[in-house]
């Protein structure tokens, strides 16, 4: 987008407020008529001064009180007025700021995983909050300043020429002049500044990483060499930075010998014109005031292009994530169901994250509602792609995914993942209490459903040694916890959910031989009469699975019950044979 696409478009986010936005450029457009005719009064004043000197008359206070009158009111109303709108643009860009921040916020949240995936989440952090600031500050200048200066420069100024067409010409070529300087700089410095965005970015991506992950750079004494990077990100973003200021510090001397010249030429063209009778010594009052007030709004123009010039990056940068449409949302007419009885059928699905590689291809099994089935298979064989299909975290290529006999496309997302609970291998957790976590899979739960859960989950001990039991804060990500501790808060907040479909993607990885069969019997509880599917590639905790599917190169090679496939003497059994020869040993 073009530094002007960008202006247009954060003019646009103020939709909500268009008629509080309307009711200011109406006022601004006064404010520039009253301060135009502020000098253009004064001239007057001085013309009728002047007119008898030489005669012996005077003129009357009764004759000169109109226009004194008048010229005083302008000059309150620009006062009163100026005041009025300052306040209230104040108010509005404050309020549109959270606004945008939070559709920003929702926006990115309903973003697919394959976006976050690819997508640092400080750069993400990092365009919401200067985004929205910067779109706040351009909306204050706008409706403070550069509406007004606009309107002055674009439209007022014309009829400068009905005044003195000599002078009004010199005003207006003078400033076409600064217009077309002002453009070589910007033409210069649009595309440097994009560069020097970009390593803004680097450096908040390396800033947000490293602080992510302080255990690992303090145990492998990395703070020197992760300083270093930061400081070299720095250099380059400094060394980009450097000819961007140094067109605007020209730009700026630019400004202020423009103000002077301006102001010496009309006064050395209306001099000579006086003496010639071709102007009058009010007109040359009035076109020194004229001038000094337009020049004064170049300058602030100049510090609006400048400041816009180094938003123009940010702003395009979060109107491109703003612009991202979600690859999943509802389709047209998606209905709303309420609790699934959890009959699933996969009907030959194929998917691919890069449209060249299958993750998955011709999948198709169907599961029967209270059945435990188990995925096996080596890494990146298709097995947690298959299931974040079922939860639509993305929508197959080709084929079809049915719960109850329904498309689940043609089920609105949320109310498909209200019926979902799904346990990660990496427990995600808040920086919140563990009571704000539970409140996750049901904001309604009790204090005794969320320690009923805890308990089903093995969690119980571990609770009752925070000191704020429930209320207790565990940290960014659950650092406070152990990654048991992690995983069985995790399991606890699906079991709270109480859906009828479960997932567990590798749930019991993190704990510990005594833990994970105390967990396992309280599991196979829990998914008595629910639809539960298993990743895992500890075999022995399948062993109960109603049906194992064995995944392999995106397909599914061999299904049937722990029993069946190691007599089958394929892939399973082998599988069975390499982990449980190795626990012997």
């Amino acid at each position: 987008m073009s530094i002007f696409q960008v202006y247009w478009r954060v003019l646009q986010q103020l939709g909500p407020e268009k008629r509080l936005s309307v009711l200011l450029v109406v006022a601004n457009l006064a404010l520039a008529v009253a301060s135009f005719a502020e000098p253009v009064l004064w001239g007057w004043i001085v013309d009728i001064l002047t007119a008898t000197q030489g005669t012996g008359l005077k003129p009357s206070f009764a004759q000169l009180l109109p226009m004194i009158a008048l010229w005083l009111g302008f000059g309150l109303f620009t006062i009163a007025a100026g005041v009025l709108v300052a306040l209230h643009a104040d108010r509005l860009s404050h309020r549109r700021r959270l606004g945008v921040m939070a559709n920003y916020f929702e926006h990115v949240l309903n973003l697919p995983i394959a976006f976050h995936t690819q997508t640092h989440s400080g750069r993400v952090l990092k365009v919401m909050l200067e985004g929205s600031s910067g779109m706040s500050w351009l909306w204050l200048g706008f409706f403070r300043e550069h509406c007004a200066a606009l309107v002055a420069l674009v439209v007022l100024l014309p009829f400068t020429v009905f005044l003195n067409w000599r002078l009004g010409l010199l005003l207006i070529g003078l400033l076409a002049v600064f217009a077309v300087l002002m453009s070589l700089v910007l033409s210069k410095t649009h595309s440097l500044q994009g560069v020097v965005e970009r390593y803004h970015s680097d450096l908040a991506e390396h800033a947000s990483d490293a602080l992510g992950n302080v255990p690992v750079i303090q145990s492998f004494t990395r703070i020197d060499a992760e300083l270093s990077a930061l400081r070299n990100v720095i250099g380059r973003l400094l060394d980009a930075q450097i000819p961007v200021l140094s067109w605007w510090a020209i730009a700026a001397v630019a400004t202020r010998a423009s103000a002077t010249l301006t102001l010496t030429a009309i006064f050395l063209l209306g001099t000579w014109l006086y003496i010639h009778d071709l102007a009058t010594i009010g007109e040359i009052v009035a076109f020194m005031g004229l001038a000094t007030q337009l020049i004064g709004r170049l300058e602030a123009a100049v510090g609006f292009v400048n400041s816009l010039l180094m938003q123009a990056p940010k702003l395009a940068e979060f109107f491109e994530i703003l612009d991202t449409f979600p690859a999943v949302h509802d389709r047209p007419g998606a209905v709303a169901v309420e609790r699934l009885s959890g009959a699933i059928a996969f009907q030959d699905v194929s998917f691919s994250y890069d449209g060249k590689r299958a993750a998955i291809a011709g999948v198709s099994f169907a599961v029967a509602p209270g059945e435990t089935i188990a995925l096996v298979g080596a890494t990146g064989s298709g097995k947690s792609t298959t299931l974040g299909l079922l939860y639509r975290a993305f929508d197959p290529q080709s084929g079809a995914i049915t719960a109850d006999g329904r498309d689940i496309r043609d089920v609105t997302l949320t109310s498909l993942r209200r019926n979902i609970a799904v346990v990660f291998q990496e427990p995600m957790l808040f920086a919140r209490s563990i009571r704000e976590n539970l409140a996750v899979g049901r904001p309604e739960a009790t204090d005794a459903e969320m320690l009923e859960a805890l308990e089903r989950a093995q969690a119980l001990d571990f609770l009752q040694r925070q000191p704020d039991g429930l209320d207790t804060v565990i940290g960014e990500r659950g650092r406070s916890l152990s990654g048991g501790e992690r995983q069985r808060l995790s399991i606890a907040r699906a079991l709270l959910k109480d859906p009828p479909i479960l997932i567990f993607d590798e749930a019991t990885s993190a704990l510990d031989a005594a833990t994970e069969q105390k967990l396992q019997r309280a599991l196979n509880e829990v998914m008595k009469g629910r639809t539960t599917f298993v990743i895992a590639h500890r075999l022995a905790t399948i062993r109960n699975a109603t049906r194992i599917l064995v995944f392999e190169q995106g397909g599914v090679v061999e299904s049937g019950s722990f029993e069946e496939l190691v007599a089958l003497d394929g892939r399973f059994a082998a599988l069975a044979r390499a982990q449980f020869m190795a626990t012997a040993t």
